[in-house]
Parts: C-alpha cells; sequence; structure tokens
C-alpha cells in the first residue's frame, strides 16, 4: 500500500515538473512598429486604420490576443517564418509577401493561434479612437484557463443581475411603484453595459458590428446612471428629504446624461467619445450629489439608508482600487468592479424588500388604525363590514352554515347613569375582550357602535354554529364586571342567524339578527323586575 502511495507521488510529481516545463518554455513576441516593446506593454493607437509588426519565436503555439471594446476590425497576417523583419519590408518595397491568416480563434477578445517557430505578422486594426491597446501573449492552456474564467464570471454575473432585476420588477409591480422598475433598469443596464465592454454579446452574435461600438456602451453606461438615480430617489424618498432644488438639481442633470448618450447612438464615433468625456464629469458630479444626499438620509435616520451607503462605499472603494491598485491583484483589477456592482445590486435588491416590507406594514398599521375601534381593539364597523363580505363570499362558494350574532347590552344607560361614563367605556371593553375569548381566530368580531357588537362565524355544520351561540348566550346571560368604581352585574342580549342558504346580503342578515335580538331583550325585560 506504502509503495503504491510513493509510487503515485512520483507520478504526480513528474506531471507537476512537466506543466511548469511546459508554462516556462521559450516564447519571445516583440513588436517592432511602430514602436519597439514587447508584447505585454502598452502601445498607443490613433483613430482610423493602422497596422503594427511583431516578430516572435516560440518553442510552442501560443495565443495572441487583445480587447475587442474600442476595436472595430482586427486582421493578423502570418509572413512566411523564415523572412526577417527586415528582408519583410525590403520584400513589401519591391512585391507583394505572401500574407496567410492565423487561426482565429471564437473568444470575447481577439485571439490568434501562433505555431512554433520564428515568423513575423503584421496587425491591421481600425480603432474607434485614440487608445492604449494591452496585446497579449499566453500559452494555449493559460487563454483558455483565462477564457474560460472571463466567460464564466461574466455570465454568473449577468445572470445574477437580470434575476434581480426580474425579483424588484416583480415587487415594483406588487407596488405600482416606478422607483422599483428603475431599480431593474438599473442592473440590467449595468449587466448589459460589463457585457459590452468585454465582449461576450460580441461572442453570441459576431455578425452584428454595432455591438461592439463604442456608442452603445456609452448608451447603457447612460442608462445605468439615470436608472439609478431615479431608484435612490424612490428608495430614500429625496422628495421629502432634501430641497426642491437640489432634487431638480439631480435630476436635470440625469436627464441630460440621458438626451447626450440616446443623441450619440446615431452620431460618429468621435462625437461618442465627446459625450462620454461629458457624460464621465457629469457622472462624477452626479455621484458627488448622491453620496451626499446618502450621507444626510443616514444622518437622520431614513430607513435603509445605511444599506444603500454600503452598497454606493463598495462602488467607490472599487473604483478607487481599480486605478491606485493596478499591480496588486490582476484579478481584482479587472473584475474588482463587476463584484462590486454585484454585491451593490444585492445590497439595493435587499434594501428594496425592506422598503417594500415597511411601506406593507405602514399600510397594514394604517388599516388597522382605520378599522379598529380604538375603545374595545376590535374591528369598528367599517373593518367589520370588510372582513365579512370576506367571509360570506367564502361561504358563498364553499357552502356550510353562517352564523350571525347580534349582540346589544341590556341597560347600558342606566350602567352609564348610574356609575359613570368610565365605568360604562370598562364594561364595554370587557365584554369584547370576553366575545374575542369566547370566538375563534377566523371568526370576525366587531362593534358597530355605542353598546352593539356582531360576530360573523363560518362553520361546517350546524351543531358547530348552534354550540358557539349557545356558548355565548350562556357567557352573556349573567355578568358581573369589575370596574375601577364598583363591580356591576351585566347581562346581554344575543339574537343568533343560523344559515345554509347562500346569501349575498350581509344587510339582511344584519336586520334578521337584530330581530332576533330584540326579541330576547324583551325578554330579559320582563324577567328583570329590580333596578341596578
Amino acid at each position: 500500500m506504502c509503495n503504491l502511495n510513493a509510487r503515485w507521488s512520483v507520478k504526480l510529481l513528474i506531471a507537476a515538473l512537466y506543466v511548469l516545463m511546459c508554462e516556462s518554455v521559450y516564447a519571445s513576441c516583440v513588436i517592432t512598429s511602430p514602436l519597439n516593446s514587447k508584447v505585454g506593454t502598452p502601445i498607443p493607437m490613433v483613430k482610423g486604420e493602422q497596422r503594427l509588426t511583431l516578430h516572435c519565436d516560440l518553442a510552442q503555439p501560443h495565443i495572441f490576443h487583445f480587447p475587442r471594446n474600442f476595436v472595430n476590425k482586427a486582421m493578423l497576417y502570418r509572413l512566411e517564418a523564415d523572412v526577417s523583419i527586415t528582408s519583410a519590408l525590403e520584400t513589401q518595397s519591391s512585391a507583394a509577401p505572401t500574407l496567410t491568416l492565423p487561426l482565429e480563434l471564437p473568444s470575447a477578445r481577439h485571439a490568434y493561434m501562433l505555431p512554433t517557430g520564428a515568423a513575423s505578422y503584421y496587425l491591421d486594426i481600425e480603432a474607434q479612437f485614440a487608445r492604449a491597446l494591452y496585446p497579449s501573449l499566453s500559452s494555449v492552456p493559460k487563454f483558455h484557463a483565462f477564457d474560460a474564467i472571463h466567460t464564466l464570471t461574466l455570465s454568473a454575473f449577468a445572470g445574477f443581475c437580470f434575476a434581480l432585476a426580474i425579483y424588484v420588477g416583480v415587487l415594483g409591480n406588487s407596488m405600482r411603484s416606478f422607483g422599483f422598475y428603475s431599480y431593474s433598469l438599473y442592473v440590467a443596464s449595468a449587466a448589459t453595459f460589463f457585457l459590452l465592454q468585454e465582449g461576450i454579446i460580441y461572442t453570441l452574435l459576431p455578425n452584428v458590428p454595432f455591438l461592439n461600438s463604442v456608442q452603445l456602451s456609452v448608451l447603457f453606461a447612460g442608462l445605468t446612471i439615470f436608472a439609478s438615480l431615479r431608484f435612490l430617489d424612490q428608495l430614500l424618498d429625496f422628495k421629502a428629504l432634501l430641497k426642491k432644488w437640489q432634487r431638480s438639481a439631480l435630476h436635470y442633470l440625469s436627464l441630460i446624461i440621458l438626451a447626450l448618450v440616446s443623441v450619440q447612438i446615431v452620431l460618429s464615433s468621435d462625437v461618442g467619445m465627446m459625450v462620454n468625456k461629458v457624460m464621465s464629469k457629469l457622472t462624477l458630479v452626479i455621484m458627488a450629489g448622491i453620496l451626499l444626499a446618502i450621507l444626510y438620509a443616514a444622518y437622520h435616520k431614513v430607513h435603509c439608508a445605511k444599506l444603500v451607503l454600503l452598497g454606493v462605499s463598495t462602488i467607490i472603494l472599487a473604483m478607487l482600487a481599480r486605478f491606485y491598485l493596478k499591480d496588486f491583484s490582476p484579478f481584482l483589477q479587472r473584475y474588482g468592479l463587476i463584484i462590486a456592482v454585484t454585491i451593490e445590486a444585492l445590497i439595493f435588491a435587499f434594501a428594496a424588500a425592506q422598503k417594500v416590507k415597511k411601506l406593507d406594514d405602514d399600510r397594514m398599521a394604517a388599516f388597522k388604525r382605520a378599522a379598529t375601534d380604538p375603545l374595545c381593539h376590535i374591528l369598528n364597523r367599517d373593518g367589520w363590514e370588510g372582513a365579512a363580505k370576506v367571509l360570506l363570499d367564502d361561504f358563498n362558494r364553499q357552502g356550510g352554515y353562517i352564523t350571525l350574532m347580534f349582540i346589544d347590552v341590556d341597560n347600558f344607560k342606566r350602567i352609564n347613569d348610574s356609575f359613570g361614563h368610565q365605568s360604562g367605556d370598562d364594561v364595554l371593553r370587557i365584554l369584547a375582550k370576553i366575545l374575542k375569548r369566547q370566538c375563534r381566530e377566523q371568526d370576525v368580531v366587531g362593534r358597530l357602535g355605542g353598546d352593539e357588537f356582531v360576530v360573523l362565524s363560518y362553520c361546517h355544520s350546524r351543531s358547530q354554529s348552534e354550540r358557539l351561540v349557545g356558548r355565548i348566550k350562556a357567557r352573556l346571560s349573567n355578568l358581573t364586571i369589575q370596574t375601577a368604581n364598583a363591580p356591576i352585574p351585566v347581562t346581554a342580549s344575543v339574537g343568533g342567524v343560523i344559515t345554509d342558504t347562500s346569501c349575498k346580503s350581509l344587510e339582511a342578515l344584519l336586520q334578521e339578527a337584530d330581530i332576533l335580538m330584540y326579541e330576547q331583550k324583551k325578554a330579559h325585560h320582563t324577567e328583570v323586575s329590580q333596578p341596578i
């Protein structure tokens, strides 16, 4: 067993050394024109067409690659392998050299397979604007690993963002709130911007050059800024938080950005670059204004302001790291902003969900305040009628038995006159508690006003309904309620209607129960012979 493990350890060590040797094989690639520099250093580009000349000497096949994000067209031509740069230039002056096209790989970047050996190449590029080009040379395994990680990272980012956009859009639809739709537009625009900039969409539709244009990327960048401001305005309620001119200034700036990016889409790339520069400056102003507004909201403890501040701070830190920590981590340098946008989008989605929950809680609290009797803490007339109609609709659809009880306190005026209104209020509060305890949670208990109470119950059998009516009648037939002033003997008359016949009119049931209640009240009146 030990010998077997030792043999496998030796094999793994040999395999590891082989991989290291393969990675460290000789590979040289130099750009000789227009500048003499190694591949891997930035090469300044001018707007329009230009040609780079490079000479490579490779012991193993390698991939030569660079980003697509500002390159309209690129073609790599291979001269004959035994032609030096000097002789190639001489040949070009006298007769056209033999050019062949290396294998171009399907990738988010322009990528070409370079074979082993020494060879010279022409790289013809049409740049959309003047900018530095960052060409790279990678071994085949290293490039495929990089390309797979790049595609997977961007795809996961986009999928996550679009899922969040749909989720918050559904929340916005339930709330009928434009602000939550703005979040969906913000996240979807940000995801589309990065997919365009990193060449992922172009790999899916390589025959649509417009997908690789600067103007399209600038459009989605502008949409991202516009939508994010609209979302934060709704989430943090800038209308109530900021002065009118402050909020208007932010909105007008975002509208200017939206107008600029919408117009530049049909203009030249030069105009697009000018718009991009103006938009960058306006974006900094808007971001500064938003950050101040968020800090102000957090200081005044606006709901979700601290969460929003955390999300925005993540973006700011990622932007600073991108400029000042270039050599710290190539991965974070490339994907740090994408990761930050993902974190911010998640935080904003959570903040939106919290906002919806708060709005629902506030709406429910407002409904309860409007539908609850302030003295007895049960449903008032409007609240009871609304809940009773829902219960009655269930009964009419599903069948069963509906039970309505109309309850009135006997001689309540005399209780108020003899013991005072405070004691009368105590009696009503205690009666309401008794009714709640005697009924089930799904039964609808309310106070119509004065000393009149109602109970609506949906039962599945007549015996269940009869037990409920009998239990309440017995409980209210002979009470002694202890108030702050004195113990007070109390009785109440109960009129109970039980029916299994479909009934559309709640008022008809109330009227029938009211008649039965008064019949019981008359019977109680004849039984009572002494005053309270």
